[in-house]
């Protein structure tokens, strides 16, 4: 198995048309079914359902494409540290963030690494916790803050720090006169919320 058959079924996975999986990897058309299909052979299952309209993945293919996408990301990530280390490039760490890490444990964080590893470039992104475990998952990103969820098994979760809430209520709301609310008191509230896509 050669890592370039692995970049040509990501390609073929995520674009889910041979011809312009082809064109994105600037291979020709019958070269690329040649490889996918040596792939498949190797491993001894479909990796793909073909069509003459389109492309589909099995189920082990939607495996396989994940592992694939993490390969890939770790042999990036292995080259650029090695070229760190030699002072031949600095490598950059891409981080996503949900907001209350931005004014709580990120800027700490950010201090103690770049201390640590001045070479190291940083760069933030702020999005939600699906976006953020999305991007874990395809590479996009090298480490995320997010809030807590279910155990994903292709992602390891720590648990770094614990938030505090003030539920604003009107006096007139049976929930204002409780000392303690837990959260399945809220299960039929109307809550007012906002996405961070329409801050500035």
């Amino acid at each position: 198995m050669e890592l370039r058959q692995l970049s040509y079924f990501v390609a073929v996975a995520e674009e889910l048309y041979f011809h312009r999986a082809a064109a994105r990897m600037c291979i020709a058309q019958p070269a690329l079914s040649s490889h996918i299909q040596a792939l498949e052979k190797e491993l001894g299952v479909r990796l793909l359902e073909r069509s003459t309209r389109r492309v589909e993945l099995t189920r082990a293919g939607e495996v396989f494409y994940d592992r694939a996408v993490r390969i890939i990301g770790d042999v990036g990530l292995s080259a650029e540290v090695a070229r760190s280390v030699a002072g031949k490039a600095a490598y950059t760490i891409k981080i996503g963030t949900v907001y209350p890490a931005t004014i709580g444990v990120l800027p700490a964080f950010l201090s103690r690494i770049g201390r640590k590893f001045p070479d190291v470039a940083l760069h933030v992104m702020s999005g939600s916790t699906s976006n953020i475990i999305r991007g874990l998952e395809n590479g996009q990103i090298n480490l995320g803050f997010i809030r807590p969820v279910e155990n994903i098994g292709s992602l390891r979760f720590f648990s770094i720090a614990h938030e505090r809430y003030l539920l604003a209520v009107e006096k007139t709301s049976p929930l204002a006169a409780h000392s303690e609310i837990d959260i399945e008191d809220l299960r039929l509230e109307k809550i007012i919320a906002f996405s961070r896509q329409n801050l500035s």
